[in-house]
């Protein structure tokens, strides 16, 4: 799936990390993301959003490169089983997409990620949330036009997750705008502890 050259070169997420998002920093506790309005409790990532991740996400996320979630699935799962909150997250959750896009695309990769996780780790699957805005892309929006844009985009499908652990899951977090209001949304209803992995992050 990868050329070795690739695999080579992918930049781990590696401590000191944000106790929040676990996005790599250099000084301070938390990233000056999560200074403010944070809802996650605890976070990891698998890699930095840098070269030549930017491309390996690209390619699951945009050209249909579905068997990346293989690779990518089963190193945030080795993240997961070995680190003291997360092997105790009671369900997993893919943040999941517009269903227009979800249509559009064809899948869901954050779905695809979860699946994988979910095999490896014995941890069930529960599409509980849903995206009820079909917001801008985040891509070229700065950190407060991020947080507006996908305040009140998530509702619940249905509850059932009163005093359980949740484990987000995701390709990317870059401001961690989106991950955060999903986070919002499952705490307003009663989860005890939210939690989050994803595939990669974007440096402090």
């Amino acid at each position: 799936m990868l050329c070795n050259n690739c695999l080579d070169y992918i930049p781990e997420a590696k401590p000191p990390l944000c106790r929040f998002c676990g996005r790599p920093i250099n000084k301070g506790n938390p990233c000056r993301f999560c200074k403010t309005g944070v809802h996650l409790d605890y976070g990891r990532a698998f890699m930095l959003f840098i070269p030549p991740v930017d491309k390996i996400i690209h390619h699951f996320k945009y050209r249909k490169k579905t068997k990346l979630a293989i690779f990518l699935g089963r190193a945030m799962a080795s993240i997961i089983k070995s680190d003291h909150f997360l092997k105790n997250a009671d369900m997993i959750v893919p943040i999941p997409l517009f269903w227009w896009k979800n249509l559009r695309r064809g899948y869901n990769q954050a779905a695809l990620l979860s699946e994988i996780i979910s095999q490896e780790c014995n941890i069930q699957v529960n599409n509980i949330i849903k995206r009820i805005g079909n917001t801008k892309s985040q891509t070229k929006l700065d950190e407060q036009a991020r947080r507006k844009n996908v305040f009140n985009a998530f509702a619940l499908k249905s509850n059932g997750i009163k005093d359980k652990t949740v484990l987000l899951v995701d390709d990317v977090i870059t401001t961690g705008a989106t991950i955060n209001e999903c986070a919002r949304v499952l705490k307003d209803a009663g989860a005890k502890e939210v939690y989050s992995c994803v595939a990669a992050i974007t440096p402090a």
